[in-house]
């Protein structure tokens, strides 16, 4: 077997989560952009497909393993217990298939990732780690572990302290252009000092930025104001224009001979509506609660506001964030006297030994309550299972938002048409995709704030959701010069950046390596890059209840969670 292409050239990601080709594209065009721009006319870029559901933890670890979320088994921010319906979240050491960096790793080639998402805990790899998004504050977030130390002695910071609200856009901002230089410093400054083959760094506010700032920049989005949006409705532009001059700055640092990648996970876009499906659900007679939706879930201490995110976020608000850990803390379980908020809760308030169906999670994603997979499923996994899907997704089909009586439903997809491997079991069994991702489902968020609503402005203060198309940008000595690209798929870069390092590619892996933007240069390639598939980790992990808290509370203020 003739041996995979070998190269001397290193390899820099630059990371820009959420960012869309839909705003850079123009932008570029215009002059407005020159590192991408010029990154374009040295390379190529374009399109970069991502996966379903269209969320960070799934698309940065398929990015990461470039397998599909049915061999690495991350599919949203939690999951379903194995032994109950309660959901947790998800860490690294879900992830069931190896990594990029694990596997450079273990191929002798010395990296550094800095703030990718979905990395904490760090792993042990050969160089440098600092974890990024589901990092909880005061842990140890670095491999080696002593650098996290070092790192906040100099002021480096995992978590931003400022959340958005409207009318504190002025303190967002500050917080959010502070917290990506911190970023930027300490890459560039690894970029210097340490030795490295593989170099990532991400920068997660061009995700967030988006989140909250679509509808400032949108004069066609219904939540736009024009007295309180204009000043800054050039917000999105001026932060992709920031980021664009410290891509010039990490990839003239890196040097010359360095093959550079700048892509995203998903794109973005504006968000209209929230959507309900459990209420849907249940007016089809296929989910069944335990509770009274028309009455008030929060009771008393509910219909008087006293509920525990309203108590959390006052105090955060009026900057008593360490009395609110602290009170928590102290109040253990006796905090549970307060209701969540004024919603039934999932799963607490479904009854399982009746219901055929629900929903959790982001995006629409829909669950049957199988017989032998769920606790207490009802749902036989045979004809009953076929007939049953094909039920819910034709009655999907016919659900119209009543305020303007159009279809909401743009695709239903069936668990196998998007998921394969040993994790496929915990997708979801239908994925359904409203209005191109602009109405949604939420974690959080699985009941409405009154009974038989299905539709509502959302119920946070963003105003754009995410997208399937990113964008992608290439460019070294390794690299055609093309242009314009085709649209390939985040499941690509892995494989690709394996080969660019001159390792072979497991054949578990989904995504192929991009051949056609390559330069031959010693030998054509062809099938014999890719390997043996590798065996995928099966052990589960979990976070402690401290640490769960605190990423739910973080997620909480990213507009995530509830």
């Amino acid at each position: 077997m003739a041996s995979a292409v070998t190269s001397a050239h290193r390899v820099l990601v630059i990371g820009l989560d959420g960012a869309t080709l839909d705003l850079a594209g123009p932008w570029i065009r215009a002059g407005r952009l020159p590192t991408l721009n010029k990154l374009m006319q040295r390379g190529g870029g374009g399109k970069l497909r991502s996966v379903l559901p269209v969320l960070s933890p799934s698309a940065w670890v398929s990015f990461s393993t470039g397998v599909n979320p049915g061999k690495h088994g991350i599919y949203d921010f939690a999951q379903r217990a194995s032994d109950g319906y309660d959901l947790r979240l998800v860490t690294s050491r879900d992830i069931k298939s190896p990594t990029l960096w694990r596997r450079l790793s273990d191929a002798g080639k010395r990296v550094a990732v800095v703030n990718v998402p979905m990395t904490y805990p760090a792993e042990v790899v050969n160089g440098i780690m600092i974890t990024g998004l589901g990092t909880p504050d005061r842990q140890t977030f670095t491999y080696p572990a002593e650098l996290s130390q070092q790192l906040r002695a100099r002021g480096y910071r995992v978590n931003k302290t400022t959340f958005y609200r409207p009318g504190g856009e002025v303190a967002f901002l500050r917080d959010v252009y502070d917290m990506t230089q911190r970023v930027a410093d300490i890459s560039l400054d690894l970029l210097r000092q340490e030795p490295w083959d593989f170099f990532m760094v991400v920068f997660r506010d061009s995700d967030e930025m988006s989140h909250f700032f679509w509808k400032h920049m949108d004069s066609h989005h219904p939540a736009h104001n024009p007295r309180t949006d204009s000043p800054y409705a050039d917000a999105l532009l001026e932060y992709y224009q920031y980021l664009d001059r410290l891509a010039g700055e990490l990839i003239e640092t890196a040097g010359s001979d360095v093959n550079v990648i700048i892509m995203s996970d998903h794109g973005l876009g504006p968000l209209y509506k929230d959507v309900f499906l459990n209420e849907w659900l249940r007016q089809q007679g296929l989910l069944v609660t335990n509770v009274n939706l028309a009455g008030d879930q929060g009771g008393v201490l509910g219909h008087l506001g006293v509920t525990r995110s309203n108590v959390s976020r006052f105090l955060q608000r009026i900057g008593m964030r360490s009395f609110e850990r602290w009170l928590r803390s102290a109040l253990g379980d006796k905090i549970k006297f307060l209701p969540v908020h004024n919603r039934a809760v999932f799963p607490d308030a479904i009854d399982w030994t009746r219901t055929r169906c629900y929903s959790y999670g982001y995006h629409g994603q829909l669950f049957l309550n199988v017989r032998g997979r769920e606790p207490l499923g009802i749902v036989e996994l045979d004809r009953e299972y076929a007939e049953l899907r094909e039920q819910v997704k034709q009655s999907l089909c016919a659900l119209v938002d009543p305020e303007d009586g159009l279809p909401v439903v743009s695709q239903v997809m069936l668990q196998e048409d998007i998921f394969h491997g040993p994790c496929s079991h915990q997708g979801a069994d239908l994925v359904v995709v409203m209005r191109d991702l602009s109405y949604i489902t939420r974690h959080g968020y699985e009941f409405a704030a009154g009974p038989g609503l299905i539709f509502t402005r959302p119920s946070t203060f963003e105003s754009g959701s995410h997208r399937i198309d990113g964008l992608l940008l290439i460019a070294g000595p390794d690299f055609q010069t093309r242009g314009e690209l085709p649209t390939y798929s985040i499941l690509d870069l892995a494989p690709t950046i394996l080969h660019l390092l001159g390792l072979p590619v497991d054949r578990n892996m989904d995504g192929k390596v991009i051949v056609d933007e390559l330069i031959q240069t010693r030998q054509s390639i062809h099938e014999s890059i890719y390997l043996e598939p590798t065996e995928e980790k099966t052990q589960d992990t979990y976070l402690t209840e401290e640490e769960e808290k605190e990423i739910v509370e973080r997620l909480q203020n990213l507009g995530y969670l509830d």
